[in-house]
């Protein structure tokens, strides 16, 4: 006779910091993942939600600095990304919860059915 684990709340049954590290190292595919992988622990959904939202940003100024030809900004853009990619992939799986001011209010806008 085994004894089986009770499944978790996370995505395909991963500890919490691990699902969160995991959403913010694999960026915006790493948050979508982590956010439909299943499991309702809302550390985990939001740290998906968030890593897609501040990916997305990302993506957004990249393309619009690109379109008004600001590229001397691209350097500044890449430093920050960098910055906060690191730091939100760190903390993550460390288990804490990141808020990043103004992305952290604009996740909650877009996923408060989710969240």
């Amino acid at each position: 006779m085994s004894v089986t684990e009770p499944p978790k709340d996370t995505p395909f049954g991963l500890e919490p910091n691990v699902a969160a590290g995991l959403a913010y190292l694999f960026t915006l595919l790493g948050g979508i993942i982590m956010l439909v992988g299943g499991g309702t622990n809302k550390f985990v959904k939001w740290a998906a939600a968030q890593s897609i939202t501040m990916w997305a940003v990302y993506f957004v100024l990249w393309t619009v600095l690109m379109f008004i030809h600001l590229w001397v900004l691209y350097p500044i853009l890449w430093l920050l990304s960098i910055v906060l990619w690191i730091w939100t992939t760190v903390t993550g799986f460390q288990g804490k919860e990141v808020r990043i001011p103004g992305i952290a209010n604009l996740t909650e806008s877009i996923f408060k059915s989710q969240l």
